[in-house]
């Protein structure tokens, strides 16, 4: 019953777009990650660079969208309303999958079918400062998701 409540949340996720519901989702996967995630201080640990590297973003992605109601103004750069509540949505939906991940890779009996993947998510977390990389080169996503899998197969043997 569990998994298919993981799947129901990652569906909500993907598909939502009001920021207080999936405040609401993060509110439920937090408590879930508390409750079954034996390993979610040292887990919550090693997201330091990820989210030193999302609030750079943040900046970058906040003082660039410049349409709407404007909150505080510095210099000819604008920051709005619009912006944080966009952000804020991202940022939590990917720590909502980021929490569903470690929920699905656990060392909990109740999340034994998805140990299959538990290989394949973890490559893909190890992948996310390649990603930067990647985007630097200006690859199309073709070559882009060619990549990773490569890399994914590739660890696998």
């Amino acid at each position: 019953m569990l998994n298919s409540i993981l799947i129901i949340l990652l569906i909500l996720n993907l598909l939502l777009n009001n920021l207080k519901i999936i405040g609401g989702l993060f509110g439920i996967i937090l408590i879930l990650n508390i409750s079954y995630n034996k390993n979610l201080l040292s887990r919550i640990k090693k997201l330091k660079i990820l989210i030193y590297i999302y609030i750079l973003t943040f900046f970058m992605y906040v003082f660039s969208q410049q349409e709407g109601e404007i909150i505080w103004k510095i210099g000819g750069i604008y920051l709005t309303k619009e912006a944080i509540e966009n952000f804020s949505l991202n940022f939590l939906r990917i720590i909502n999958f980021i929490m569903i991940s470690w929920l699905i890779k656990g060392d909990n009996i109740i999340f034994n079918k998805f140990s299959g993947y538990k290989d394949v998510i973890e490559k893909v977390i190890q992948l996310v400062p390649e990603v930067f990389v990647l985007f630097r080169k200006r690859l199309k996503i073709k070559s882009f998701l060619r990549h990773i899998l490569t890399s994914i197969r590739i660890e696998k043997n």
